[in-house]
């Protein structure tokens, strides 16, 4: 295929032999090979690498957003469309149509612009049709995004929606994202709980604060103890308790004024406890939990 770049095709040519048939050292490989490359192939090659790289990272984020349960804009159907492609190194070349068709209306939605967009997503579907069994969801959403540019009407602009796209990955990749997201928050939601059974949390619907009482040793004392009230975090720590570095320290489920929050010293003996007044800035809003589930 045209896409396939000729670099990345030299990379697989079988080792080269000595005057005896004897295999090369590995030194001698890699000089033969770079011997293969102009500077423009491996400067290309490097590219392709760091577009993979980039490609990866991207899509481990999406992952961790499981399924969307809204219409994708044009840019986030190119964006994800983009980052299928290049997370497989072979494919990595087929994606730059978009790439440029997503840089042009990012310089302006103009006509130029979406007329020149939409020959480039042209020339990549065109592409992907030689292709039998690779990228049949991709295919009517790059129709589509076409379509909508070749519209001028429309006046299509990377903001504007695909009305019934809500991703360009199959249904069986969907769904093992929505199971990960499922059970990573299973997992979660379970530490969470483990964690909060060192305090208990009370919070009462329609109420601004919140209460949290930390069962502490007999002999703790106020110089025994650290709270620092942050608008979107949360640290406890008390000398002489068995949870050690801090109580808790992490980011609380919605944000507080730390000016309205406080904390007292409350009981003797057993019954010995640390109480936390936490003061939300959004008092009809329920939290359920102290901390977040971080995502």
């Amino acid at each position: 295929q045209g896409f396939v770049c000729s670099c990345a095709r030299a990379f697989h040519h079988p080792p080269r032999r000595g005057p005896r048939g004897a295999l090369c050292s590995a030194a001698n490989r890699r000089q033969a090979m770079v011997d293969n490359f102009s500077r423009e192939d491996v400067m290309t090659y490097t590219a392709q690498l760091r577009a993979h790289a980039t490609a990866k990272e991207k899509l481990q984020l999406q992952e961790t957003m499981g399924p969307r349960k809204e219409d994708m804009s044009l840019g986030e159907a190119l964006e994800e469309v983009i980052t299928t492609m290049q997370t497989d190194k072979f494919w990595v070349d087929l994606a730059k149509p978009l790439s440029a068709a997503r840089e042009a209306l990012e310089v302006g939605a103009n006509p130029a612009s979406r007329q020149r967009a939409a020959e480039l997503i042209r020339e990549c579907i065109k592409q992907v049709a030689g292709l039998k069994h690779y990228f049949l969801m991709e295919q009517p959403v790059l129709q589509n995004a076409a379509a909508l540019l070749e519209d001028e009407a429309q006046q299509a602009t990377l903001a504007s929606l695909l009305p019934g796209v809500r991703t360009t990955r199959s249904p069986e990749t969907e769904a093992a994202l929505a199971k990960g997201v499922e059970e990573r928050d299973r997992r979660e939601q379970k530490a969470m709980q483990a964690a909060e059974g060192r305090w208990h949390f009370v919070e009462v619907d329609n109420k601004q604060d919140v209460t949290v009482n930390i069962a502490v040793p007999a002999s703790t004392q106020k110089s025994d103890i650290s709270v620092t009230f942050l608008p979107s975090s949360l640290r406890v720590a008390v000398k002489g308790h068995e949870r050690q570095p801090a109580i808790i320290d992490g980011e609380l489920a919605g944000k507080v004024d730390p000016e309205s929050c406080s904390w007292t010293l409350e009981g003797s003996g057993e019954k010995r406890r640390l109480c936390l007044e936490l003061e939300k800035t959004m008092g009809g809003l329920m939290w359920h939990r102290l901390l977040s589930i971080s995502r």
